[in-house]
C-alpha cells in the first residue's frame, strides 16, 4: 500500500511541475496582443505547379530546385543538366516568365562584380 502511495505521490508531482513549466513557457510566448498577427498573402492567380512547369521550359533538361513567392512574383530556382541553377522570375498574375525584380538584378550584378574583382588578384 505505501508503495502505491509512493508512486501516485510521484507521478503527481511530476505532472504538476510539466504543469508549472508549460505555464512559464507560455507566458514566455505570450505577448499580451500588442501584435497584430500576419495576414496572408493574397493567393496568386497562377499556382505554384504552372509557374514550376513554365520555369523548367526556360532551362533545357531542367528540374524545379526551388520555389517562393515573393509579393506578385514568383522566384522558382531550376537546376540544368550541367549542374548549374537559375533563377526563373514568373508573374503570378499572367503566369508569363518576367526580368529579375530590380532588387535581384543588382545583386547579380553585384555578384558578377566580385567575380571579376577576384580575377584582377
Amino acid at each position: 500500500m505505501r508503495r502505491k502511495t509512493a508512486i501516485a505521490t510521484g507521478v503527481l508531482a511530476a505532472a504538476l511541475a510539466a504543469g508549472v513549466a508549460g505555464v512559464g513557457i507560455a507566458s514566455a510566448d505570450s505577448d499580451n496582443g500588442t501584435e497584430t498577427p500576419d495576414k496572408a498573402p493574397a493567393r496568386p492567380t497562377v499556382l505554384v505547379d504552372a509557374a514550376q512547369r513554365t520555369a523548367v521550359g526556360q532551362v533545357a533538361g531542367g528540374w524545379v530546385v526551388s520555389s517562393d513567392l515573393e509579393g506578385t512574383t514568383w522566384e522558382i530556382e531550376v537546376a540544368g543538366t550541367d549542374g548549374t541553377v537559375k533563377e526563373v522570375y514568373v508573374d503570378a498574375a499572367k503566369g508569363t516568365v518576367v526580368q529579375a525584380p530590380a532588387d535581384e538584378a543588382d545583386d547579380a550584378a553585384d555578384d558578377a562584380d566580385d567575380a571579376n574583382d577576384a580575377d584582377d588578384d
